[in-house]
């Protein structure tokens, strides 16, 4: 799904984290789309939500938003993302999953990549070069 955007990540576990969680998401949304051209029209939405994650990043970077509001920023997106898509989606090709099921899959992917998300800031924090585990 994210194949012509670059993601900012602040380090090996945030790209690991986030590459891992749209490729399931890209999943989720062919899995539930009738029309391939809706699934085109959902790919356009994700790359405007890694702009504008990567622009959270820069402005990380630069000190005018945190970090924490940055690394998150991406999965609380797309959930308000998918959750406008699933509210247009006709009803599936896969007659025997409803939007629910769809929904409900979608809730506990974003779940666990939060809770992921968070972990890795324990494990590591920053960057890759300062090879520091934080111990809280």
């Amino acid at each position: 799904m994210n194949d012509s955007k670059e993601i900012y990540c602040l380090n090996s576990m945030h790209s690991v984290i986030v590459s891992s969680f749209l490729s399931k998401i890209e999943e989720i949304v062919e899995e539930c789309t009738m029309y391939e051209e809706d699934i085109y029209e959902f790919k356009d939405i994700i790359e405007n939500l890694i702009i504008y994650h990567n622009s959270l990043g820069v402005s990380a970077m630069d000190g005018e938003t945190t970090y924490e509001d940055w690394y998150l920023s991406l999965p609380n997106n797309v959930y308000w993302a998918l959750t406008g898509y699933f509210a247009s989606l006709t009803p599936s090709k896969n007659k025997d999953k409803d939007i629910e099921f769809f929904r409900k899959k979608m809730l506990s992917l974003i779940h666990k990549t939060i809770k992921s998300l968070n972990s890795s800031l324990i494990i590591q924090p920053w960057t890759e070069n300062e090879n520091k585990i934080h111990l809280n």
